[in-house]
């Protein structure tokens, strides 16, 4: 008797930057990119999730509630690990059963963001050591004076990372890791000051690039 074929495993695309850069703008238009251009089922995500966890941090980062910076680092590792791992809707389940998964934000994140002071970049790290890492990481480049200007008509000031200094520090924070080598898979660095075309068009050609290897 024949085995029934199991469905090729889906992949993993992340899509990193600084608040401003356009990362949800450009994860949504790859995810229907994917869909029309390849025909494949792909499920659109984002970090923090929509989950209970990721309510909670949402908050946070709005200035609606205040969480100790170690407190604030446990729940991101906790949302993260229910994003993977939930049996219902986590990217490993949606991977195995053939699904692509485009996130808007990862791991990289968390170690960009990450103030320092009592949280090590180790220790944020350690946190996150069961994160599965993607087939793809989009840094989409942007200047942190021109991310500033895109979130400047949509942003509390009060927001948790929206200062000039804080997006300075985080932009730093994103080339050094970059630099370093702590990004897990697969890199591409695409120059997000252009139009949201050109930038979806450079994704696109990075996707196609590493994933048709």
């Amino acid at each position: 008797m024949t085995e029934p074929a199991t469905a090729a495993r889906g992949r993993f695309v992340v899509v990193e930057g600084l608040d401003g850069a356009g990362t949800t703008t450009q994860a949504e238009r790859l995810a229907a990119a994917l869909r029309a251009r390849r025909g494949v089922p792909v499920e659109l995500t984002k970090e923090p999730t929509n989950g209970p966890l990721g309510a909670v941090l949402r908050q946070a980062i709005e200035a609606r509630l205040t969480l100790d910076p170690v407190a604030l680092a446990l729940a991101f590792a906790a949302d993260r690990a229910d994003h993977l791992f939930n049996p219902v809707n986590g990217v490993v389940a949606a991977l195995e059963a053939g699904r692509w998964v485009v996130s808007d934000r990862y791991v990289l994140s968390s170690l960009a963001y990450n103030r320092g002071g009592t949280v090590s970049r180790e220790w944020v790290a350690e946190l996150n050591r069961h994160a599965i890492a993607p087939d793809l990481t989009v840094f989409v480049d942007v200047d942190p004076e021109i991310c500033l200007e895109r979130i400047g008509g949509r942003s509390s000031a009060e927001e948790l990372f929206h200062s000039r200094e804080q997006l300075v520090a985080i932009d730093r924070n994103y080339r050094e890791l970059i630099e370093a080598g702590h990004v897990t898979g697969p890199l591409a660095r695409v120059d997000g000051s252009g139009t949201i075309e050109q930038v979806e068009a450079a994704i696109w050609a990075a996707v196609e690039q590493a994933t048709d290897e």
